[in-house]
């Protein structure tokens, strides 16, 4: 058989599988040897001595490492590694090791190891920037600014009401990871090629040796479940999605027609020819990111739909590339974003008076003459938008008009008297007015947005907390495995 293989298939696929999977997967491989022969001796399926030799021998490759290269001799790293085993404690015991153990089950196994600790790093930079925006919202409760609709000057917030806006995003983007993060952290080793073993083994005592919350309940799910794997390309795409509209605003708001806020120098280039220029290249550069990340990622949902429904490591070291990429280039981007907000700074100034300068107001003036002179707001809106008219067409901004020109169209449209002071039309056209009446739940009122900042940053340390249990968790198994697997053979001698 090995002379015969194809050299095409060598160079192409089982090489660079083998290379990729003893980078990212070896330690898990041994763990679960580990693992598997010590709920073989607990049941005892296996001998104690036996195990022993088995545990020591996997325990000192997973110490020093393994730095062979590719044998075409063999399929894959699980076969090396078995040859070597071989040597080392001889065939009987290697084989012995392999009761009730199929690849199936490990590899299927492994990548969740690695996909709940990839999802775990996600979750944190996410929640670094979170804090970032937090700080900011915090900083800028009172910074008026004018929001947008399909690109035009729509009303006026604050910035800290557009941040916890972003910040709202992300945090349902943690929620969907932390859901998901429970459902990948669930074991498939026991079921061996996909219906388990006549052996009696303990499926859920290695699901604990594992740092599992448990294991998985039906074993043909476990080694053919793909749809955590869509779950982590949607999570991944989802934030960036958010984070690619958020850098898109970051980018509009750097324009010098804008000129909203700033980049620090260090994350600014300047032109070969032209030396004004502060090119937001950080910026440039994290949109391009996303826009290569979530095209890579797409891949991952075209390759398991046509799969049969059974093992999923027919395709599943094809999609473990992709995951990894998607999750290294997302830490890059989301690790970028944070760096540029912790730096930038904000026209506060240059904010309101684009506020002021715009028609951002009126619809606060509509609402003033419901409210004030009992109009209908059909017929408000109307007014206020003949102002705006009159107003634009000869070139004048909303502080140019006036109490007495909106009482000349308002007679105009209804035929009566208006009773409206310029005390109201000023106190209507006044940006930061706009806010402070808007104090309803999810409103840009300061009090309201403190508000909102303070329960996102109590759900900040909720996540936080929950990172660093996960974190003890998926860590200090490798400790305990070596630990109860010890216990285990003292107790059954």
């Amino acid at each position: 058989m090995p002379d015969s293989r194809s050299h095409i298939y060598v160079n192409h696929i089982l090489e660079p599988t083998y290379d990729f999977t003893k980078q990212h997967f070896l330690p898990y491989l041994l763990e679960i040897n580990i693992a598997h022969a010590t709920m073989l001796a607990r049941q005892k399926i296996l001998k104690i001595a036996d195990t022993e030799k088995i545990i020591k021998a996997n325990q000192g490759i997973l110490a020093k490492g393994y730095g062979k290269n590719y044998d075409p001799i063999f399929e894959d790293l699980f076969f090396m590694i078995e040859e070597d085993l071989k040597q080392e404690i001889g065939e009987e015991l290697v084989g012995n090791m392999h009761i009730a153990f199929s690849r199936n089950d490990m590899d299927a196994t492994m990548y969740r190891m690695l996909a709940r600790e990839k999802l775990l790093h996600f979750l944190t930079v996410l929640i670094e920037l979170k804090k970032v925006l937090l700080g900011l919202a915090k900083e800028h409760e009172r910074t008026i600014m004018p929001a947008y609709t399909h690109n035009q000057q729509a009303q006026p917030t604050t910035l800290a009401h557009y941040l916890l806006a972003v910040d709202s995003s992300l945090e349902r983007d943690l929620e969907r990871g932390f859901s998901l993060l429970k459902r990948i952290n669930q074991s498939p080793m026991g079921a061996a090629a996909l219906g388990t073993s006549g052996f009696p083994i303990d499926r859920p005592f290695m699901a604990t040796q594992l740092a599992f919350d448990k294991a998985m309940e039906n074993s043909y799910d476990s080694i053919s479940a793909a749809d955590y794997m869509l779950e982590i390309a949607s999570v991944i795409k989802i934030a960036l999605s958010t984070l690619s509209r958020f850098t898109h605003d970051l980018m509009f708001f750097t324009t010098n027609e804008v000129d909203a806020i700033r980049l620090d120098e260090s994350l600014v280039q300047t032109s070969s020819i032209m030396p004004q220029k502060r090119n937001p290249s950080s910026l440039e550069h994290t949109k391009s990111l996303i826009s290569r990340t979530m095209g890579e990622i797409n891949a991952v949902f075209m390759m398991p739909h046509n799969a049969p429904f059974g093992d999923i490591v027919d395709i599943g070291d094809d999609i473990q590339p992709i995951l990894i990429n998607g999750f290294s280039h997302s830490y890059q981007i989301i690790e970028l974003l944070t760096e540029i907000l912790k730096s930038m700074e904000v026209n506060v100034d240059k904010l309101f008076t684009r506020c002021c300068e715009g028609f951002s107001t009126v619809t606060e003036l509509a609402d003033v003459l419901v409210r004030e002179c009992h109009l209908s707001f059909r017929d408000s809106h109307q007014i206020a938008s003949v102002l705006v008219q009159q107003l634009s067409s000869s070139g004048k901004k909303i502080n140019d008009g006036s109490a007495e020109l909106v009482k000349q169209i308002a007679k105009e449209i209804l035929g009566t008297p208006l009773v409206f002071t310029e005390a109201h039309y000023k106190n209507a056209i006044d940006p930061y007015q706009f806010v402070l009446v808007r104090s309803v739940l999810g409103g840009p009122n300061p009090k309201e947005t403190e508000r909102q900042r303070i329960r996102s940053t109590q759900h900040v340390e909720a996540f936080s907390k929950e990172v660093e249990t996960y974190r003890q968790k998926f860590t200090s198994y490798k400790q305990l495995l070596h630990h109860n697997s010890y216990n285990v053979l003292s107790n059954n001698k």
